[in-house]
């Protein structure tokens, strides 16, 4: 079976807009089959929380997934799509033998690979953007956020791209995250750390779980220097209310009379619990234990998540590549074990492997077949450590509290690769068209 479903497209807010040469609406989208290519499932498990890894155009992945009842269905949303940068994406290639030759008429040489070319004519670059933001935001339940990364050459327009999709009302951050180490070759201007990722919601409230960053050393020293009989580390901390028009916080404690912080009952249960200690002259103040903070709330400037790689297996060699600690914080942040994430723009994979390793369900699909098999092999690895590690699949009560401090169980051990609209077969047509010319 080849030929598609036709599927309709809700139209995009509308303001404000950006208009570009050659941009269209897109009403509706073809749905095209999907075949199965393998299926990874050690434990034989049966259930459909499984992941699913598509190799294909990502437009035609996302209308598979709107024909096939994804519609609505997606809690979270990370893309890290091409930056319109203008270069080709090389990936090294070990072959055994050969030593690096050029191949005649090409920039690379054997030893490397083409990932993908990042390289677009005029605007159609915002035009192909602004199709799949449709089609994301149709597959965005009602709860769920969507990431975009990019960088300083396009963020402005995708903004306003993003507005126009989702509308300027569902902007929630731009977030601004350290990517690399201070550059010190810079002769021309400041040099050009970070990227940016923006942050939107599909509905008026999405699904939010605070994070903290830790205490630095000095700001524990310098605030936490007590230690009580059990060896807990505090600060004290004034009772006396900087505001000093409460007359309901005005009354006489220990015989001085101040404006408090605290109603008189809950000074009462503070001195019975042992939490109140006193200066010369009867003024109270609070204990707060370090171990009851949660460390300093996450601002929408990220420069505590190091560009790299947590570790040596996590480095998959693959350009672009995102550390894991980014996505554990996005996925943590905006959404809960069993919920879905989507990623159609994979790479090496980094979004599935860490919603594999945070209990999440995932989604993931990408143009270049490299990418898919960097991102199989990865995800094998994780679910066989899984396995090994007796992990058992679980999918828990979607709205539940996720608990930031554990790593829930998975919520499957097992996915599928597919291929949506034999894609494989167009890429051979193309390469004997090119051959033929």
């Amino acid at each position: 079976m080849t030929q598609g479903t036709n599927l309709s497209i809700g139209e995009a807010k509308g303001r404000p807009m950006l208009h570009w040469v050659g941009k269209r609406p897109l009403d509706h989208v073809t749905a095209y089959p999907a075949q199965l290519v393998e299926t990874f499932n050690p434990t034989g498990e049966a259930g459909d929380a499984q992941g699913l890894l598509f190799h294909g155009d990502n437009k035609d992945v996302l209308a598979w997934l709107l024909a096939n009842g994804y519609r609505g269905k997606v809690d979270l949303v990370y893309i890290d799509p091409p930056f319109d940068s203008g270069a080709d994406y090389i990936r090294k290639v070990e072959l055994r033998g050969i030593s690096g030759g050029k191949v005649d008429g090409e920039t690379y040489t054997l030893g490397e690979q083409v990932q993908y070319t990042d390289i677009w004519a005029n605007d159609t670059y915002l035009q192909f953007m602004f199709e799949r933001m449709l089609l994301l935001r149709e597959l965005l339940s009602e709860m769920g956020s969507i990431y975009l990364h990019c960088d300083p050459r396009r963020g402005a327009y995708l903004k306003i791209v993003l507005d126009e999709v989702f509308g300027e009302e569902r902007f929630l951050n731009e977030i601004s995250w350290i990517r690399s180490l201070p550059h010190g070759n810079i002769t021309y201007g400041f040099g050009r750390n970070h990227d940016t990722l923006l942050l939107y919601t599909k509905g008026e409230r999405a699904t939010w779980h605070q994070q903290y960053n830790p205490h630095r050393d000095e700001y524990l020293d310098t605030f936490y220097r007590y230690t009580d009989e059990r060896g807990r580390r505090y600060r004290l901390i004034s009772c006396i209310n900087p505001n000093k028009n409460r007359p309901n916080l005005t009354y006489s404690w220990n015989g001085v009379t101040r404006v408090w912080k605290y109603s008189k009952d809950r000074m009462q249960r503070m001195h019975d619990e042992g939490l109140l200690e006193y200066s010369s002259n009867g003024i109270p103040s609070y204990r707060g234990y370090l171990d009851e903070m949660s460390g300093v709330l996450v601002q929408d400037t990220w420069t505590q998540i190091s560009p790299v790689m947590g570790s040596s297996t996590e480095n998959e060699e693959y350009p672009t590549q995102k550390p894991e600690a980014l996505l554990e914080r996005i996925i943590r942040a905006s959404s809960n074990p069993g919920a879905l994430v989507l990623d159609c723009f994979v790479g090496s994979g980094t979004t599935a492997a860490v919603a594999q390793k945070l209990g999440r369900r995932w989604i993931a699909a990408d143009i270049n077949k490299g990418a898919i098999q960097t991102t199989s092999k990865r995800l094998q690895t994780i679910i066989r450590e899984q396995i090994e590690a007796g992990a058992t699949p679980h999918q828990p009560t979607l709205g539940l509290d996720p608990g930031d401090a554990e790593t829930p169980p998975p919520a499957a051990l097992a996915f599928s690769v597919y291929r949506v609209n034999d894609y494989d077969r167009q890429i051979q047509h193309n390469e004997a068209v090119a051959l033929v010319v």
